[in-house]
């Protein structure tokens, strides 16, 4: 099981802010061993795309087969990430750690690249991002399934005429 939440938070596009509400609440786990897992699945994720897939596709994108789709995605990559390159690692940090939809590891790690982010920077960066956005999204799944449950709870007992 612990290896399905690494793996769940190296995923693109959903990254810690799937494993982590996704274990905690329907899987039952321990939030504290869920929450650990998943930084580390996703830093290490954002280590490899920085390290390797990153110039890895800046490769391919001189070969003729692969040139339109990895310079699709390098161009939607460069247009959505002006936060990182207008303030470099703080601004990786943010579009790390902000949980929104288009932003996270993947995005800001294969941005950090294409904007020459030194590698120091890069790691502390991505290091400090992730634990930002594991805060935000641990506090806002606790938070939301216990509301969640008192909600059904007071259904239930205005339903059945149960009271506490």
């Amino acid at each position: 099981m612990y290896i399905k939440i690494i793996i769940f938070s190296m995923l693109p596009i959903t990254e810690l802010r799937l494993s982590i509400p996704y274990f905690i609440i329907f899987e039952k786990l321990d939030w504290m061993t869920v929450v650990m897992l998943s930084v580390i699945g996703n830093i290490f994720i954002g280590f490899i795309i920085f390290y390797l897939i990153a110039p890895i596709m800046i490769f391919l994108s001189k070969n003729r087969y692969f040139k339109n789709i990895i310079n699709y995605i390098l161009d939607r990559t460069r247009s959505k990430s002006s936060l990182i390159n207008n303030f470099k690692a703080l601004g990786l940090v943010l579009f790390i750690g902000i949980p929104l939809p288009f932003t996270g590891v993947w995005t800001g790690s294969l941005a950090a690249y294409l904007f020459s982010i030194s590698k120091k920077r890069v790691i502390l960066a991505i290091v400090m991002g992730v634990l930002m956005s594991a805060t935000i999204v641990t506090l806002l799944t606790l938070l939301a399934n216990e509301i969640w449950l008192n909600l059904i709870n007071d259904q239930l007992n205005k339903k059945f005429g149960i009271f506490q």
